[in-house]
C-alpha cells in the first residue's frame, strides 16, 4: 500500500461521513471498502428490523458461560446482516467500582473474574460470525461525570482543563482492572477501545504505558487499539504512544468540522520522518489482522457494505445528511436481521438473569389455588412511557425500562412489558386483573390494593453515558433511591395489601432498606435490563412457568456510604484527581474485609428449589511455579517498504478526481500544500515511550493473555449438585479462592470460578472448576512479575460470595 492508502484505513472520515457510527477510508485499488464500525454491546445501534438483547449486566447475572457465548454469535450474525466489519462491544469497563457509575449495565458485574468470562465468551461467539469485536473501555472509565472537557455547561464544570484522572496503583491494575483484558486477548479479541479518561494524570488514548507496554507488550495483544470517539486528543503522541485507528476522525465538539488529528497530518508526519512509516505499517497490519482471524474469507470486499444509515430511517434521503450535502440516494434497505435464534437467545438470558431476593413463606410462584384471584398491577415501570418504546438513545425513561441511555443502545423492535405479560398470564387462569401508573397520587391505589389478593409493584431506576443528562443524572446516578417516587409507592401498596411482591428492574443496585422487611413485602426480584423480552421473562418467573436461577452480580449494601463515592465536583480543580483507595478491594470484598453486613451479597439468588452440593475434590494437574519462567525471545520484525518516502507531491488531494465533501477526513495533503514539519530530532516523545523496538517480553508477557505458563492448569475442583426440591430448576456454582495473608495481604477471598447447571427433581450431576496458574498469583509490583505464595489456600465451593457450601484447601509449600 502507498502511505495515503494507510493512513486511510487508520483514520476514520468523520461524524456523519459514511452509513455507520464509525466509517474508515477505503483502499479502492486493492477492493477493500470503508470499514463500517457500529454500536453495540446490546444489539445494532440506530437501525430497524434488529433484536434489543439483555444489556451485559443482564448476561452476567445468569452465571451461564453458554448463554454468554450464544449471546455473543447472536450478536455477531445480527451485525453481520446489516452490513458491520466492526462492532463496538463487548463492554468490561468500567468494571464497577462505584455502584453509581453510569454504564455499570453495559459490563457483566463487579467483579474481574466475572468480567472476563463474560467478556471472552462474548468476544469468541461475536467474531465466530466473522465480525470484528472491539472491547471496551481501556481503562478506568469508572465514572461519567468529568469524563470529557466541554461536555457539559453546569455549575463549575465549566472550569474543567482536563479530563477526569483515574489514578490506579500498580497491583490492583493488574489483579483488577487489566485482568479481564487477560481474559479477551487470549479469547482472540480484534480491537480494544482506550477510554475518554486520564490514567495516572496521561489521557488514555495517549498512554504509552497503558497501550503499548501494559496491552500490547504484557498482555500480548496483536488487534487494534481505537479512541473512543472524541478521546483522541494529539496527532502523534498518540501514534507513537499505540493508538491505532481515530475514531470517528474528527475532533471532540467540532464534529462535523472536518478537523483531525490524523488524516493529512498523519501522511505528513511520515513523510517527514516525525513517525516512522514501521509504527504506520503496524497500525495497518493489526487493523487488518483480525479479519483473516476471524473469517476465513479474510477482509470485506465492496460487496460487504452496510444496508442501513445511522443519521436517518428513511428508505432514501440525501447522501451526507447531517452535513446536508450530495444526491439522494438509497440509505436503508430495512433488512431482516432477527431470527428464531436470537429471540430465543434473548429470551433465555432475560428469564436466566432474573434474581430472586425474597420469597416469604411461598408466595410465588403465584398460583390460582393458593388463593390468588385478584391481581394489581402498579408502578410507571410496568406500562408504556407516553413517547413510546423508542426516543433517542432511549431517553424515554418513563415507562418500563429496557437498557440504560447511550451509545450502546438499541432500537426496540417491540415491548412486552410487564403489566402486558403479568396480566395476560394472570387472565390466563381466571385471576381479575387492575392496574395503575400513578405514583403520586395515592386515592385509587389505596383502594385497588386494599381489594387485592395480591400486588406488584414494578419499579426501576437508570443511568446511562454521560452526555445525556435526565433529571439532573448526567449519566451516573445521582443517588440510589428508586424512580418514579418508587418508595413511597411500595410503602403504601404494602399498608394495604398484605401480599405484595416488588419487582426492581434497574440499572445497579438500589437502597431498599425503607421497604425490604417489610412484613406484607413477601417477595422481592431483581432484574437488570431485560431488552425487549423483560416483562415476558418477569411474568415468566412470577407465575412459575419459569424457576429463577440469576444470582446478583454486585453487592446490595444496607448503606449509601458503603459504596465508592462519586467524583462530582470540581472542588476548585481544573483537573480533577479520582484516586482508586479501595485497591483491590472490590465490591464483595471491601464488604468482607471490613466485615460489614450487605443487605443482599454478590452471588445471591434464591430458587423455587433446594440444592444440595457435595464430595468436594482437589486433584492437582500441574505443579504450580512460584515465579514465571522468561518468555521466547520475539521473532525479528520484518518490515515493509522500509525506505518507501516517496515524493510528497504523490500525496495531494487528486483535484478533479475526487468531490471534496465537506466535513469529510481525507488522507491525503490538502489544496497542493506540500510543505513539510522539519524532522526534529529532539521530540518529546510521549512518557513511556521507547523509540527502540523492544527485542524481549516482559517476564509477565510473552503470549495472548500474558505469560502463557498463567494459562496452565493445575487443579481441578469437583463436585457434586443434588436438585433435592420439588422443582426443575438452575444453580449456579460458585468457587471461591482464600490466598494466604503473607507476606502480601490480599482480600478475603476471590471468585475463581463457576458453572450452572440445570437438574430435574432428585436428578445429581458433577459441577469441575480448573484452577489457572494465574488463578493463584499475586502481582509482585517490585519484581514486576506473577508470583504465587506459599501457604494455604482456602477454597470454598459456595451458594453466594458469604456462604459456603463446601470447603477444601491447596497447600503450597517450598
Amino acid at each position: 500500500m502507498t502511505i495515503v492508502e494507510k493512513v486511510n484505513l487508520t483514520t476514520g472520515t468523520g461524524w456523519g461521513s459514511g452509513p455507520c457510527i464509525g466509517n474508515t477510508g477505503s483502499v479502492p485499488r486493492l477492493g477493500i471498502p470503508n470499514l463500517c464500525l457500529q454500536d453495540g454491546p446490546n444489539g445494532v445501534r440506530f437501525t430497524d428490523f434488529v433484536t434489543h438483547f439483555p444489556s451485559g449486566l443482564a448476561a452476567g447475572s445468569t452465571f451461564n458461560r453458554g448463554l454468554m457465548y450464544l449471546r455473543g454469535k447472536a450478536l455477531g450474525r445480527e451485525h453481520k446482516k446489516k452490513g458491520v466489519h466492526i462492532m463496538l462491544g463487548p463492554t468490561i469497563g468500567p468494571i464497577g467500582l462505584k455502584a453509581a457509575g453510569g454504564r455499570n449495565w453495559e459490563g457483566f458485574g463487579a467483579d474481574p473474574y466475572l468480567q472476563g468470562i463474560g467478556g471472552a465468551a462474548t468476544v469468541e461467539g461475536i467474531q465466530e460470525e466473522g465480525v470484528i469485536a472491539t472491547v471496551r473501555h481501556l481503562i478506568g472509565n469508572e465514572q461519567e461525570h468529568f469524563r470529557q472537557v466541554g461536555e457539559w455547561n453546569v455549575s463549575d464544570w465549566f472550569l474543567l482543563e482536563k479530563s477526569i484522572s483515574s489514578n490506579i496503583g500498580d497491583k490492583e491494575m493488574h489483579e483488577v482492572y487489566l485482568w479481564p483484558f487477560a481474559d479477551i486477548v487470549r479469547s482472540g479479541a480484534g480491537s480494544v477501545m482506550c477510554s475518554y479518561n486520564q490514567v495516572n494524570n496521561t489521557y488514555a488514548c495517549e498512554n504509552s504505558y497503558l497501550l503499548n507496554y501494559l496491552l500490547k507488550e504484557e498482555l500480548g495483544f496483536q488487534g487494534f487499539i481505537m479512541s473512543d470517539w472524541g478521546s483522541q486528543h494529539t496527532g502523534v503522541y498518540s501514534a507513537l504512544a499505540g493508538l491505532d485507528m481515530s475514531m470517528p476522525g474528527t475532533i471532540f465538539n467540532d464534529w462535523l468540522g472536518g478537523k483531525s488529528y490524523w488524516g493529512p497530518h498523519l501522511t505528513n508526519a511520515v513523510y517527514n520522518q516525525t513517525i516512522p512509516q514501521e509504527r504506520l505499517d503496524d497500525m495497518v497490519i493489526r487493523i487488518l489482522a483480525p479479519f483473516f482471524f476471524c473469517n476465513a474469507k479474510g477482509l470485506p470486499t465492496e460487496k460487504d457494505v452496510p444496508n442501513f444509515s445511522s443519521w436517518t430511517y428513511n428508505s432514501y434521503g440525501q447522501q451526507y445528511p447531517l452535513q446536508h450535502y450530495g444526491p439522494t440516494i438509497q440509505q436503508n434497505w430495512h433488512k431482516e436481521a432477527r431470527s428464531m435464534f436470537s429471540d430465543q437467545v434473548a429470551l433465555n438470558i432475560a428469564r436466566e438473569a432474573i434474581v430472586l431476593l425474597k420469597n416469604e413463606d411461598f408466595n410465588l410462584p403465584i398460583n390460582k389455588t393458593n388463593g390468588i384471584r385478584k391481581i394489581f398491577i402498579s408502578g410507571v415501570a410496568a406500562g408504556t412511557d407516553p413517547k413510546g418504546f423508542n426516543c433517542k438513545d432511549q431517553q424515554c425513561v418513563n415507562g418500563v425500562l429496557t437498557t440504560g441511555w447511550g451509545s450502546a443502545t438499541v432500537n426496540n423492535p417491540y415491548v412486552v412489558t410487564p403489566y402486558e405479560a403479568i396480566s395476560q398470564k394472570a387472565k390466563s387462569q381466571g385471576m381479575l386483573v387492575e392496574f395503575s401508573t400513578d405514583a403520586w397520587k395515592f386515592d385509587n391505589v389505596d383502594e385497588l390494593a386494599t381489594n387485592a389478593d395480591m400486588s406488584i409493584v414494578v419499579v426501576n431506576s437508570n443511568a446511562g453515558e454521560g452526555y445525556i443528562q435526565v433529571d439532573d443524572n448526567y449519566g451516573d446516578r445521582k443517588n440510589f433511591s428508586l424512580w418514579h417516587n418508587g418508595d413511597e409507592l411500595i410503602a403504601r401498596v404494602a399498608q394495604k395489601c398484605h401480599k405484595t411482591v416488588v419487582v426492581v428492574n434497574s440499572v445497579g443496585p438500589v437502597n431498599m432498606e425503607k421497604w425490604i422487611e417489610n412484613e406484607n413485602i413477601v417477595a422481592v426480584i431483581y432484574a437488570a435490563p431485560l431488552g425487549q423480552f423483560v416483562g415476558q421473562a418477569i411474568a415468566d418467573v412470577l407465575f412459575g412457568d419459569v424457576n429463577p436461577s440469576g444470582k446478583l452480580p454486585f453487592t446490595i449494601a444496607k448503606d449509601d456510604q458503603h459504596y465508592v463515592p462519586l467524583v462530582d465536583t470540581l472542588n476548585g480543580s481544573r483537573s480533577p484527581q479520582d484516586t482508586f483507595e479501595r485497591g483491590i478491594y472490590l465490591d464483595y470484598r471491601f464488604f468482607e474485609k471490613h466485615q460489614i453486613e450487605p443487605r443482599f451479597e454478590f452471588g445471591y439468588g434464591l430458587s423455587y428449589t433446594n440444592f444440595q452440593v457435595s464430595d468436594l475434590k482437589i486433584i492437582e494437574i500441574k505443579t504450580p511455579l512460584k515465579s514465571l519462567e522468561q518468555p521466547n525471545k520475539y521473532l525479528p520484525a520484518k518490515i515493509a517498504n522500509e525506505n518507501n518516502i516517496l515524493d510528497p507531491k504523490a500525496a495531494l488531494f487528486p483535484n478533479g478526481i475526487i468531490e471534496f465533501v465537506p466535513g469529510f477526513v481525507y488522507p491525503y495533503l490538502h489544496y497542493g500544500n506540500s510543505t513539510l514539519l522539519n524532522n526534529n530530532r529532539e521530540f518529546d516523545y510521549p512518557l513511556g515511550y521507547k523509540p527502540d523496538p523492544v527485542r524481549t517480553p516482559p517476564v509477565a508477557g510473552g503470549g495472548a493473555g500474558g505469560n502463557p505458563a498463567l494459562w496452565n492448569i493445575l487443579y481441578e475442583i469437583s463436585a457434586y449438585v443434588t436438585n433435592a426440591g420439588r422443582y426443575r430448576g438452575g444453580y449456579a456454582t460458585q468457587m471461591y479462592i482464600e490466598f494466604p495473608n503473607n507476606p502480601s495481604p490480599q482480600s478475603t477471598k476471590v471468585l475463581r470460578g463457576f458453572d450452572k447447571v440445570f437438574l430435574d427433581p432428585g436428578e445429581e450431576t458433577e459441577v469441575k472448576f480448573n484452577v489457572l496458574q494465574r488463578d493463584l498469583s499475586i502481582w509482585d509490583v517490585k519484581q514486576q512479575e506473577w508470583i504465587i505464595q506459599n501457604g494455604t489456600y482456602k477454597v470454598y465451593i459456595s451458594t453466594t460470595s458469604k456462604k459456603t457450601e463446601l470447603y477444601g484447601i491447596i497447600q503450597i509449600c517450598c
